[in-house]
């Protein structure tokens, strides 16, 4: 009884968005509301522990909000002083043929962003470049959430790795080459599916020729990166060796010669990117300057259910670093840009009243919809349903849980929206069944935080920020339907490959069980 009421939110959320076609906000309203019964009528959760929940959640919201507006007044902003415009042109003076553009951005220039700053960075950004340069909006920001969705574990340096750590206590270096085995299926997967998304079979057989080799020269750094142990590093020189392969793959199949002249509109190509290099250089910055004290962070008590469910207390929840967090850093991007703006005479008030009312109106309905989702997910976290649930399927499932244990990351990431959260619900929980099956705790931990990474792709904020830079808020549950179906394919891949490493292969990485 217990188990199906732990599945009825997001089985209402599903229904909604893709039986029923409802807008985000409108299931949303209704998965947070049936989270709020059952969780108070059936699972013991009282009104103090829904408040503490709803609060929690809440903040939560605050971090991921701040992050989309930023991003969407920086969009609208490069648009409308037709910066975007001048990078577009460029690009199709470097490489001309449409898909390996395609494949180029959405796989891996997207993956580069999110080895530096991840957290719907590469989202924000390449989607609407993609659709200025002509491609269907759909398309585009489906093949940025599902391409970069690889790199998401071993990106924004290293957030979601340590986390796994943390939260096994397992050692980093050996964790590291265990995800490292699920993550080059995924990067090979996700980079199949964006010329899939692009073009269908044919251009996944044509796709080929870029994907395999590029796949291997990524998956032969990642490892070595590892041994060298550099972890915070490795999503980014990962991704940034997969794009220089490509483009190299490019030039010497296609042979395009060299650009007589780049591109310039009332902006040069380098003024163009100064917001975008702007992130890049001070999301780099930001991590090696210790400046973690300028920050703020909210307080919550622990309590217990009714049916004895354990919540800890948070003595510092969902921390917004003035230097680290990714919205102050778009600001300030922002800021440069507006100052170029300024010194090369294309500065107009008016201009900047259009980019706050387009901000403003894009951001309405997703702020809702995005505080009524991510509160659900700690409605359901805190009052016991999500550990209900997977306490249940690996009981029925038993000897072949690794089969069903990536959908345990997915599911985690598609309920909070991270992947380092989903390590945090999950993490400890697929070691110790690993352990009770006496199998290696590295594999089941490795692939917890990969199947996390590809999750992403599903995860409301993720969702709502891809509506939110590709002009589709209310139509949310196409992107849903466009994604849903190569993540959980990838997952069976993956479980697959779980059961195979964990009891045909018998591996054993970091020497213990």
């Amino acid at each position: 009884m217990h188990t199906i009421l732990s599945f009825l939110p997001l089985l209402i959320l599903l229904s909604c968005l893709l039986v029923f076609k409802m807008t985000a906000g409108k299931s949303g309203a209704l998965a947070i509301l049936s989270s709020i019964v059952i969780a108070y009528g059936f699972f013991g959760m009282n009104i103090n522990g829904l408040t503490i929940a709803m609060s929690k959640g809440m903040s939560l919201a605050l971090y991921v909000l701040l992050i989309i507006w930023s991003a969407v007044f920086l969009y609208h902003l490069v648009y409308e002083f037709q910066a975007i415009d001048v990078i577009n042109k460029n690009i199709l003076i470097f490489i001309k043929d449409p898909f390996t553009q395609f494949l180029l951005l959405a796989w891996l220039f997207s993956s580069v962003l999110q080895g530096i700053a991840g957290f719907g960075v590469p989202v924000i950004i390449v989607v609407p470049i993609l659709i200025h340069l002509g491609f269907d909006r759909l398309s585009s920001v489906a093949a940025v959430m599902l391409g970069h969705s690889w790199s998401v574990s071993f990106g924004s340096m290293g957030s979601s790795f340590f986390t796994i750590a943390l939260v096994t206590n397992l050692n980093q270096q050996s964790i590291g080459y265990a995800m490292g085995i699920f993550d080059a299926l995924a990067m090979v997967m996700m980079g199949l599916t964006v010329c899939y998304i692009y073009g269908g079979w044919k251009y996944v057989k044509k796709g080929l020729v870029y994907v395999i080799p590029t796949s291997i020269v990524m998956i032969s750094v990642m490892f070595a990166v590892l041994y060298l142990n550099l972890v915070s590093l490795v999503g980014l020189l990962t991704a940034l060796s997969g794009l220089l392969t490509m483009f190299l793959l490019y030039t010497i199949k296609e042979k395009p010669g060299k650009p007589e002249k780049l591109y310039e509109g009332k902006l040069t190509l380098g003024k163009a990117l100064l917001p975008y290099t702007t992130i890049i250089v001070l999301s780099l910055l930001f991590q090696f300057m210790k400046l973690g004290k300028y920050s703020i962070s909210f307080k919550y008590p622990g309590f217990v259910t009714n049916l004895g469910h354990v919540v800890a207390q948070e003595a510092a929840y969902s921390t917004i670093k003035f230097f680290g967090h990714p919205a102050p850093i778009i600001i300030m991007s922002a800021i440069v840009g507006m100052i170029v703006y300024k010194q090369s005479g294309i500065w107009d008030t008016q201009k900047i009243k259009t980019v706050i009312s387009r901000t403003i109106d894009k951001n309405i309905g997703t702020t809702i919809t995005l505080v009524f989702l991510i509160t659900m997910a700690l409605v359901m976290m805190d009052s016991g349903m999500t550990n209900t649930l997977a306490l249940k399927v690996s009981e029925l499932t038993g000897s072949l849980y690794p089969l069903f244990a990536p959908f345990f990351g997915v599911l985690g990431s598609f309920i909070t929206g991270s992947n380092t959260n989903s390590n945090v619900i999950f993490g400890k929980f697929q070691m110790s069944v690993a352990m009770a099956l006496g199998v290696n705790s590295y594999v089941m931990s490795g692939l917890q935080s990969i199947s996390g990474s590809i999750g992403v792709s599903l995860g409301p904020t993720t969702i709502l920020m891809g509506a939110s830079a590709s002009g589709l808020t209310g139509h949310e549950s196409e992107i849903y339907k466009r994604v849903i179906k190569p993540i959980l394919l990838t997952a069976l891949l993956m479980g697959l490959l779980n059961y195979l490493l964990l009891f045909v292969f018998k591996i054993n990485i970091g020497g213990v069980l």
